[in-house]
């Protein structure tokens, strides 16, 4: 199955996927989800709109943060996996859990770094300084400035630049590397990130992509196309690319 496909099952079924940062976890959600493992809950516990952070324990205190963001729902969510599952998400969302021994740490820390991409994203999915590999869904959110909401304006959004790739792509993988470093450089002044077109070949057909990789930048006001460039780029060219439209 597709992550598209896999998607449309869960939310059909009512179940949170919020916490699925990849293939793997949300098969495993799936499998739960028809096997009764798993109960329905309600879709605010899907990771939307803008956030400030807070630091609040799972019990107590305001659930539900100024954007909507339900913290209790998602680290419900949470507290359904195992020690173990918890720590490949810190460690697959780039947070070090090696300090943190209790789950509840683990729950939070979690909870937390989804709120810290809230700020940044309006999916949440892309962090400053890091290459989020995206979706349809999460393209769809990050280019539509009306699912903009909370107390960030979209004049703040930044750029978005979109690397759209294959996994057979040769050049693909070698800008790989250079993609991963621009996005240290950028930090939090260019969202950054990459779609695959072979799993979301309508993205690729809407972007009219004509060869691989392609890499796009649109503006973080209005989600419109502002520059592309065909072929891989190097570390130098990509930042110069990006801060063009800063």
């Amino acid at each position: 199955m597709s992550i598209k496909e896999i998607k449309d099952e869960l939310k059909g079924m009512g179940i949170s996927f919020a916490d699925c940062f990849d293939k793997d976890s949300l098969c495993e959600r799936l499998e739960d989800a028809r096997n009764g493992k798993f109960a329905s809950v309600s879709s605010t516990s899907r990771v939307e709109g803008t956030t400030s952070s807070g630091s609040g324990s799972g019990d107590g205190g305001a659930s539900t943060t100024s954007s909507g963001l339900d913290r209790e729902a998602i680290a419900a969510d949470l507290r359904t996996k195992t020690v173990r599952q918890l720590r490949t998400l810190c460690a697959q969302s780039n947070i070090r859990w090696a300090n943190l021994i209790e789950k509840e740490e683990l729950v939070q820390a979690l909870v937390k770094y989804q709120e810290e991409c809230l700020k940044f994203s309006v999916s949440g999915k892309i962090m400053p300084g890091k290459v989020a590999l995206i979706d349809d869904d999460t393209l769809s959110k990050e280019l539509t400035s009306s699912s903009i909401s909370g107390s960030r304006s979209s004049n703040n959004i930044p750029p978005l630049l979109l690397d759209v790739f294959a996994t057979w792509c040769g050049p693909c993988k070698m800008m790989s590397p250079f993609l991963e470093d621009a996005a240290a450089e950028l930090g939090d002044k260019v969202r950054v990130a990459k779609i695959d077109s072979d799993q979301y070949p309508e993205w690729a057909s809407k972007l009219n992509v004509r060869s691989l990789p392609t890499i796009v930048v649109f503006d973080g006001k209005t989600g419109k196309e502002l520059e592309r460039v065909e072929g891989a780029m190097r570390t130098d060219q990509l930042v110069k690319l990006a801060m063009k439209h800063v």
